[in-house]
């Protein structure tokens, strides 16, 4: 496999329900089928070979088009698609998960796009679906626009005005920029997302966004992500994760200039995001995890307070205002429940 113009990566797990509709939305792509390397990753299937022998009728079907990489372990969406980057060849790379679709001509209208306007990444939209339902009212697209940083203080505008989003699917990125940032995803948790997706902002030059409904996410009822976002321990997982984007971003050569950006991303999503997710799922968080995390915040941001951007955030800066207050189970428990849920700021990264 070699000269593709795209290689699309796609984590399977126990997907043969779901795994023949996103097959043909691939191999009918109007890009057409040669342009494309399709990377399926059997993720430790448990489902008695049912996935694993699919993909391989894939396989042998398009034989020049198509790998397919059976993994021992199962290492959850990140791990999977971290071992499918390590086969791409592309000029881009995309992602697609097993359980949904695109549209066909999603990558023959993103590809003209980044070769049009140069792009590291082109960001699109998605409609949303439930088995037995449909298809759902969603407002969540963005406005159009190409953003091409050529200073500092246009990719910090960029950065605090979010127009690129965290999730990795609504994306095509330049293979080569991902190969320069050194970026992978978190492995064994749900929010394996912005370990990949954030550091690229600071990497990539020229950003895009289209409007365009190319992706087709499915609200799957029966997948881990929607049974793991009813357990304490994904919302412990969810703070991990940001604890590694925060680690990672210091080791950059990035931190120093955009220190106060990166500072308040983390306060936002490590801090803020973990408790504003409880009370968004009616979730308790012992007093101890609460003091873990307070401890953390002082550790690695001991002057919180001073950054410029709380003043745009008063909800986050009034928690890291009384973060000391709050100094019982009681009193965190009467914080998270009074959480203004229409603040939407939060859910970018669920």
């Amino acid at each position: 496999m070699s000269n593709k113009k795209i290689s699309v990566i796609i984590p399977c797990y126990n997907v043969s329900k779901w795994l023949p509709q996103c097959f043909l939305s691939l191999v009918n792509q109007t890009i057409g089928i040669e342009n494309l390397e399709l990377i399926f990753v059997n993720d430790a299937s448990t489902d008695k070979g049912k996935t694993l022998e699919l993909l391989e009728e894939m396989e042998h079907a398009y034989p020049k088009e198509i790998l397919v990489i059976n993994l021992e372990e199962n290492m959850r969406q990140g791990g999977a698609r971290n071992i499918g980057l390590t086969y791409a060849t592309g000029e881009y790379i995309g992602f697609v998960d097993a359980d949904d679709w695109v549209e066909t001509t999603l990558f023959e209208r993103v590809y003209e796009k980044a070769k049009e306007t140069n792009a590291d990444i082109v960001q699109f939209s998605h409609k949303i679906y439930v088995d037995g339902v449909g298809e759902l009212p969603n407002g969540d697209v963005s406005k159009p626009c190409v953003i091409e940083i050529k200073s500092a203080a246009q990719r910090k505008k960029m950065l605090m005005e979010e127009r690129i989003t965290y999730g990795c699917w609504n994306k095509l990125y330049r293979r080569a920029m991902i190969v320069k940032a050194g970026v992978t995803y978190a492995e064994h948790t749900p929010y394996e997302e912005p370990l990949f997706v954030y550091p690229l902002l600071f990497c990539g030059t020229t950003f895009v966004v289209i409007s365009d409904r190319l992706y087709d996410y499915r609200q799957n009822r029966e997948g881990t992500m929607h049974r793991d976002m009813k357990e304490i321990e994904t919302l412990y997982q969810h703070a991990q994760v940001q604890l590694e984007v925060w680690n990672f971003m210091k080791k950059t050569v990035y931190f120093l200039e955009y220190q106060e950006e990166i500072e308040f991303y983390f306060m936002h999503t490590y801090f803020y995001e973990t408790l504003y997710f409880a009370r968004l799922r009616g979730l308790t968080i012992p007093y101890e995890r609460y003091e873990m995390i307070v401890k953390v915040i002082k550790k690695e941001v001991p002057k919180c307070l001073e950054n410029q951007y709380l003043e745009q955030a008063p909800i986050q800066r009034k928690l890291l205002e009384n973060m000391e207050q709050i100094r019982n189970q009681q009193l965190l428990n009467s914080y998270i429940n009074k959480m203004p849920v229409e603040n939407g700021k939060g859910q970018q990264n669920e």
